[in-house]
């Protein structure tokens, strides 16, 4: 009897250690050989080179590099673990841009599954990405292969970045289509230059004035030629160190010496703003015009900060507002970040939002300044109540979709819709709890989009 325990105990250790080693052994991962891979013998001659002519196209436009893989399986492992590995090892995307997309699909299974590198998920959402497998994965299990990739295909088509203007040659990168902004553009980014003698003293400026005269007039008469107003551009270039030199007088000076330097103190902080634009926004513009924005917004936050310099007598108001732009610029990011999946017009909710918030901050702030300080109830405290039960829901929302892994964006979008059981609103629910909130996911080029259907 003992000999039969002890061999039944030999076959269960083995088993276990079996089962322990193949779980230890990841699925193999192909070789990327080609932008389709079909490891399921799926596809016909004819169709494998239909797609793939497709998935070159957009490669060859510098719109994002797309691979398919057909596998004949995943040898147990979950798709998604699978396929963000087949998405890493291949390297897809350009560096820096991180714009790949693998497409895997499991035939035997009808199991199907896109992984989004993170330069294309502003245009691509996990939601968006499920409604397509949706349509994609009966098409499979029809065996219509080809069909329902084609379609995919299709769709990813209509919301990637439109291809890049090809002029022949590789210094087109700033204003492909004007080449004529390309002499001003650097010129005016590079005046900053032009201020750098002031440091050395109040004669400094002497040598400033010319120096900026030159940039900013060279500038203006590459654009309009010798016209007035590159006439006028240069003779304000000249005078503006002049009146920056004032600031370095300590003497008491008279009054129109104060309404001069406060005047060259204007256009200063209206010329570090236009500047800093133009350096910012020119490059965003010719890769990513969708946030174009950030541009002024960026040079707005700088050029307040310098005004409080500039004007010590209206440092307090301005600090207000530095202040209230900076909560205006994170809670449009914030409510933007939490709405962009689920609402088509996300960005002029989270401006109305943002500017809402900002608005009942500043109120506060202004009633709480009339209030006496030894006042018990303070009528401020509503416009900040107000303002938090505006933005705290937000924020919560925010933590939960960082916290409730890759998927969580889809199914609420599904429990919205209608289209979740009640035990999908309950897994939801649970993976809402307290639990998800402590766990947060990072990852690389691949990893932060996609959906899958297994």
């Amino acid at each position: 009897m003992s000999g039969r325990l002890m061999r039944f105990a030999a076959c269960v250790l083995f088993s276990v250690f079996a089962s322990i080693a193949g779980a230890a052994t990841p699925a193999e991962i192909p070789q990327a050989t080609s932008l389709l891979v079909d490891d399921a013998g799926a596809l016909t001659d004819d169709e494998r080179k239909a797609l793939l002519g497709r998935l070159r196209e957009f490669q060859d436009a510098g719109r994002a590099q797309i691979a398919i893989l057909l596998s004949k399986g995943t040898d147990g492992a979950p798709l998604a673990e699978y396929s963000l590995r087949v998405a890493e090892s291949w390297k897809l995307g350009r560096a820096g841009r991180d714009d790949g997309l693998l497409i895997v699909v499991v035939p035997s299974t009808g199991a199907v599954r896109v992984e989004v590198g993170y330069g294309l998920e502003g245009n691509i959402p996990d939601a968006k990405v499920a409604q397509w497998l949706d349509d994609l994965q009966p098409a499979v299990k029809r065996n219509e292969v080809a069909g329902g990739l084609d379609q995919l295909l299709d769709r990813i088509d209509r919301v990637l970045p439109k291809a890049a203007s090809k002029s022949g040659s590789g210094d087109n990168f700033l204003f492909p289509d004007h080449p004529e902004w390309r002499l001003p553009f650097v010129l005016v980014v590079f005046s900053l230059f032009a201020i750098f003698p002031m440091f050395a003293g109040r004669w400094g400026s002497y040598a400033s004035a010319p120096l900026l005269a030159a940039f900013w007039g060279g500038a203006a008469f590459s654009y309009w030629g010798p016209s007035p107003a590159a006439y006028a551009i240069t003779g304000v270039a000249f005078a503006l160190p002049l009146l920056w030199r004032l600031n370095l007088s300590g003497r008491k000076a008279p009054r129109w010496v104060e309404y001069l330097k406060g005047f060259g103190n204007l256009m200063a902080v209206v010329a570090f703003f236009t500047i800093l634009t133009v350096f910012v926004g020119a490059p965003l513009s010719a890769e990513a015009k969708e946030f174009v924005w950030a541009a002024p917004a960026f040079a707005a936050l700088l050029s307040i900060a310098l005004a409080v310099f500039l004007f010590p007598s209206y440092a307090r108001p301005i600090m207000v507002v530095l202040r209230s732009f900076i909560h205006f610029i994170f809670i449009v990011v914030l409510v933007y970040a939490c709405l962009q999946a689920f609402v088509a017009d996300a960005g002029r909710i989270a401006t109305i939002v943002a500017a809402t918030v900002t608005a009942l901050i500043a109120i506060g702030l202004y009633v709480d300044s009339r209030q006496a300080p030894s006042a018990g109830f303070r009528t401020a405290h509503w416009f900040y109540g107000l303002a938090l039960l505006l933005i705290i829901p937000c924020g919560l929302f925010a933590l939960l979709l960082a916290a409730g892994g890759e998927d969580l964006q889809t199914q609420i979008v599904q429990g919205v819709a209608g289209g979740g059981s009640i035990a999908g609103a309950l897994a939801i629910a649970a993976r809402l709890g307290l639990i998800a909130a402590v766990r947060v996911g990072l990852g690389g080029a691949f990893g932060g989009g996609g959906a899958g259907r297994d």
